[in-house]
């Protein structure tokens, strides 16, 4: 049997707005950083070809001007005007500089046009370049006698700034580049703003908002997206309303079958305790005048049909709360909290009830007395409190319970691990509210449940939750 394949990791999540927009810019500085090392290549390599491949024509050229009289007396190199090198020099971007045999400076000259290049292309080409690019040479004149000595050199303004011509070329491109990316990256935002719109829809269902609907966006896909989730967003509704309306009728039928069994109890068992307790009074006052030895007997049958009876009153105020029937919710809690002081002294009970929290519907009076019930006995039994704290309030359009005790049942791990957990929530859930069993700071736990109240008949769902908590 082949060992089952790891999981995948999830993909990580990708912003498709603004990784488009990183990918073209880098694209675009990539090509201008390119581009640009391509320039500077190219300069550097045009510059050392031009120094090195003119030097001899130079040398030629001077050596021809240098034997022209430039007046009758005068054969000197003084006087040399470098006019023969005039359009070779504008044409390759040169400097010349001549030295007679004395070391004098004689004529000093750069052909090409005033430049005025950016003071850092200038530095970044004259580093790139660097101060070896100079080709030297002799000037003789027939039959060969040294006159002088020149130098040819790089005219770096010139240079630079053909350099940044070129450079601003390449950066016009990449900002074209970018402004393509700004025209791409605004329609495709507009196309997918209603993404956030999308997202938020879907956090509300996420909630349990199943009344929630995707926006119509102008992208056909994404339109398509919305309907297919709408429609199953109506049949989730549609299937969760079902579920509802059966959890209720659920919770009707249990609370008729509590009623039926709580009468029947009454009735059939109730008498039958009646009775026996009467008839050991009888046996006891014969046993007393005759058969004194059955005294004792009588009475211990008196005794177990008396606690047979507390029991059996026990049993049906858990199955059936009278005082909730009678006098509203409001009594019927505080005849149960009453008598848990009783069986608890040692605890501390408070109820904080609303004064406009009787009238409600007879299923959310009956869920809430029974949350309330199962809370405390929820409380007393795991969690040893010393004080539990029944809050009922009600506000605009809901109806929220809260029951907090500062007992130690709060361990993590066994959250609505019990049935009585389960039962609550089952009743929350039904009646369309929110549940949550949350655990309190430093100790204790609370229970926490909201309802909608009725509108137009029936329940507007509302998100449910168990939150991860204590142990019940």
């Amino acid at each position: 049997m082949n060992a089952a394949s790891p999981a995948r990791p999830p993909a990580p999540a990708i912003d498709l707005k603004r990784s488009l927009s990183l990918r073209v810019t880098l694209f675009a500085l990539l090509v201008c950083a390119l581009a640009s090392a391509l320039v500077l290549q190219q300069a550097q390599s045009r510059i050392r070809g031009h120094v090195e491949r003119s030097g001899g024509t130079i040398e030629r050229l001077l050596a021809g001007e240098a034997a022209q009289p430039r007046d009758e007396f005068r054969r000197s190199l003084e006087g040399l005007e470098l006019s023969m090198l005039e359009e070779f020099g504008r044409l390759l971007h040169l400097c010349v500089e001549v030295d007679d045999i004395y070391g004098r400076r004689v004529a000093a000259r750069c052909f090409a046009e005033d430049a005025d290049p950016p003071s850092a292309m200038r530095w970044l080409l004259g580093r790139l370049i660097g101060p070896e690019v100079r080709y030297e040479g002799t000037i003789r004149q027939f039959p060969g006698a040294k006159v002088g000595v020149f130098a040819v050199t790089p005219d770096l303004d010139s240079e630079a700034l053909e350099v940044w011509r070129q450079l601003r070329t390449v950066l016009a491109i990449g900002a074209g580049v970018l402004l393509l990316n700004l025209l791409v990256y605004l329609p495709v935002r507009r196309a997918l703003r209603p993404a956030d719109r999308i997202l938020a829809t879907l956090a509300r269902m996420e909630r349990g908002d199943l009344s929630a609907r995707m926006p119509r966006p102008a992208l056909i896909e994404l339109r398509r997206i919305s309907a297919g989730f709408d429609h199953l967003a109506e049949r989730l509704q549609e299937t969760s309303r079902g579920q509802q309306q059966l959890a209720q009728r659920l919770l009707a039928v249990r609370e008729e079958e509590r009623r039926h069994l709580a009468r029947e109890l009454h009735d059939e068992f109730g008498q039958c305790l009646a009775s026996i307790r009467a008839e050991a009074a009888c046996v006891a006052e014969l046993a007393a005048e005759r058969v004194p030895a059955l005294q004792p007997s009588a009475d211990a049958i008196a005794r177990t049909a008396a606690q047979m009876m507390e029991a059996l009153q026990g049993i049906l105020h858990q199955l059936r709360p009278v005082g909730l029937e009678m006098f509203g919710l409001r009594a019927g809690l505080e005849q149960l909290v009453a008598g848990w002081r009783r069986a608890r002294p040692a605890c501390r009970y408070a109820l904080q009830v609303d004064d406009d929290i009787d009238g409600l519907p007879d299923d959310l009076t009956v869920s809430l007395y029974r949350i309330v019930q199962e809370s405390l006995t929820n409380a007393a039994r795991h969690g040893e409190p010393g004080e539990i704290v029944v809050a009922l309030r009600r506000d605009a359009g809901a109806i929220e319970l809260r029951i907090d005790d500062d007992g130690h049942g709060g361990e993590a791990g066994t959250a609505g691990s019990g049935l009585g957990v389960l039962g609550m929530h089952e009743r929350v859930q039904a009646l369309g509210g929110s549940f949550a069993l949350l655990p309190r700071s430093p100790c204790g736990v609370r229970v926490q449940a909201r309802f909608p109240l009725y509108t137009e008949g029936r329940h507007e769902p509302e998100p449910s939750e168990t939150a991860p908590a204590a142990g019940r």
